[in-house]
């Protein structure tokens, strides 16, 4: 079914003005620049205290191939930062009207009286176009509560299910590690990062380099996570890359849940220690962006040339994206 359809059918009591709002948002994207993203979350947490949480209430709608209306009477309180996030990441102002106006023009089969409809197009464009709001019998009728994120995040809002053992892999700078922080903060699991698990400087042969998987210390890992996945806490002890040795230990409890992260958390020595094998995947001309601007120029040159071969060799050897319960 259409996207417009869907509308009318989901907002039958939606006037003229609610409907070229939704065209808006599906045509132009985001209603409001955010020019302060604490501020953004503030207001956002105030407009939450107003609603009741629904576990009922339909989470999402599309709006368009892009973008979805995420309604927040579905979010439970404790996951809102998470949601907040991904928010934040969708926010984008198209400044282009032209897209509305053609929009507009294009606009076939809708419930209003053409001389009406006419009417209001033309005195909207006329005055440029601005972002609108909900009519109020739009907002008596129906309770506007929602904010727009684009459809390709929603699989990570879904990973707030999955319960137990979640190990994510994937390329370099593919948002591994920010995906880990978010769902810790938002399930209360610890983190273990691969990032502690370098090779020492004893393990750092020729022979170490060359093997397929061989760039992290699979044996630590396993020896000190995997073959205590069943207890209460696991304790592991932190490589420091700055002094290029194991130094202090450190106690997670992962009773309710344990998030692993980083390349090579899905080695196949490893076997099957997590409930969910997540794989993160990146364009190369992104990656590469984001190693810049992270990393810096001389970094770069060795994710290049170095990190980023091996990680591809083991990804495709031990088909590790294919072989992934959740690929983003």
């Amino acid at each position: 079914m259409h996207y417009q359809d869907m509308y009318f059918k989901r907002y039958p009591l939606g006037t003229i003005q609610d409907f070229i709002k939704y065209l808006y948002q599906a045509t132009l994207g985001s209603a409001h620049l955010v020019a302060n993203q604490e501020d953004n979350y503030q207001y956002l947490v105030k407009e939450y205290e107003t609603i009741e949480y629904d576990e009922n209430h339909i989470l999402f709608e599309e709006i368009s191939d892009e973008l979805v209306r995420v309604h927040l009477e579905a979010i439970p309180k404790d996951y809102l930062s998470y949601y907040h996030y991904f928010f934040m990441l969708s926010v984008e102002m198209n400044e282009d009207k032209q897209k509305i106006m053609d929009a507009l023009i294009k606009v076939q089969n809708i419930p209003f009286a053409k001389d009406e409809w006419d009417k209001y197009v033309e005195e909207y464009i006329q005055k440029g176009c601005p972002v609108m709001r909900h009519s109020e019998l739009f907002r008596k009728q129906y309770h506007p509560h929602y904010r727009l994120m684009k459809k390709e995040y929603i699989p990570y809002i879904q990973l707030l299910d999955k319960e137990g053992i979640i190990a994510i892999d994937g390329n370099s700078a593919s948002g591994k590690s920010t995906l880990a922080k978010l769902l810790s903060e938002a399930k209360g699991y610890p983190v273990i990062a691969m990032d502690d698990f370098f090779l020492q400087p004893y393990q750092r042969t020729e022979e170490r380099y060359t093997e397929i998987g061989g760039n992290v210390d699979y044996e630590r890992f396993y020896q000190e996570v995997v073959n205590n996945i069943n207890q209460y806490t696991i304790t592991y002890q932190i490589f420091d890359c700055r002094c290029m040795q194991l130094t202090s230990s450190k106690t997670v409890d992962i009773s309710k849940g344990l998030i692993v992260e980083g390349c090579y958390s899905h080695h196949p020595y490893f076997k099957e220690y997590m409930d969910y094998k997540v794989f993160l995947s990146i364009d190369k001309e992104t990656q590469i962006s984001r190693i810049l601007k992270r990393n810096g120029e001389k970094m770069l040159l060795r994710f290049v040339n170095e990190w980023i071969p091996k990680e591809d060799l083991y990804f495709e050897t031990f088909r590790i994206k294919e072989k992934a319960n959740i690929i983003l």
